[in-house]
């Protein structure tokens, strides 16, 4: 697992990126991990910086901050290879391994469409369809020959193009919106029937599971894991994405 060397954020985020990755390369791993996550806990959120965590953390064998660290990468770039490469090999060590039904063809291809950019690469995408879809109709306007009914048949086309990339953006934000997250950090984690110690152990979480945050009530959360078990996790054991 490779380094990246710089996060471009200024000269201050830079030097102690470059100072944490010095403890990186002499394998002074928890020093490296402290100081990625100083930065993080300061504002600085990029790529670079969270694949290095993610690095340090696997190091250390601390599987969950480190599936934490990748998952937090790949929301900023979802196309990024080597965060999905360390985040496979992370994810093959998980112990709640839970194995869903395959997705229907056109989910599964809905679901990987939508994986494919962030939330504001769609933006970018929506805009510069839009205004390409604008500028060429303004031409075909202005050229009264058969190019003109070329040039609006393909401002059509890209018109179309952001009714459907709006209507993906759309669904992503309110996934976003209606879904907190978070990884189990901790070796393993009970998880009970109600927000109280007292109450019937439903089943164990371990390191590394991905679970959605339904409900809290300090120092609980009410966590559901992707096959449907629902129960109450003290909140300090898993880290919200």
């Amino acid at each position: 697992m490779t380094l990246t060397t710089v996060i471009r954020a200024n000269s201050y985020a830079d030097s102690l990126f470059l100072e944490a990755n010095h403890f990186y390369s002499n394998q002074y791993y928890s020093e490296a991990a402290d100081l990625y996550d100083q930065l993080i806990n300061q504002g600085y959120g990029h790529i670079n910086l969270y694949y290095n965590l993610g690095n340090a953390y696997y190091q250390q064998g601390h599987l969950g901050n480190a599936i934490w660290a990748y998952e937090k990468g790949l929301e900023l770039n979802p196309r990024d290879s080597d965060l999905k490469f360390n985040l496979t090999v992370a994810n093959a060590r998980i112990v709640d391994r839970v194995r869903v039904p395959e997705p229907f063809f056109l989910l599964k291809w809905y679901g990987a469409l939508k994986q494919s950019f962030s939330p504001s690469q769609w933006l970018m995408a929506i805009s510069s369809v839009l205004l390409g879809s604008a500028a060429l109709s303004t031409v075909a306007k202005l050229w009264e020959n058969r190019l003109s009914k070329i040039l609006m048949t393909v401002s059509s086309a890209g018109l179309m193009l952001v009714i459907l990339f709006s209507a993906v953006f759309a669904d992503i934000y309110f996934d976003i919106s209606d879904t907190e997250a978070g990884v189990v950090i901790a070796h393993e984690g009970r998880v009970y029937a109600a927000p109280s110690k007292s109450s019937n152990l439903l089943f164990v979480v371990h390191e590394g599971t991905k679970a959605e945050i339904s409900s809290r009530q300090y120092p609980w959360i009410e966590i559901e894991l992707i096959d449907g078990k629902k129960g109450w996790l003290d909140s300090n054991l898993l880290r919200p994405l």
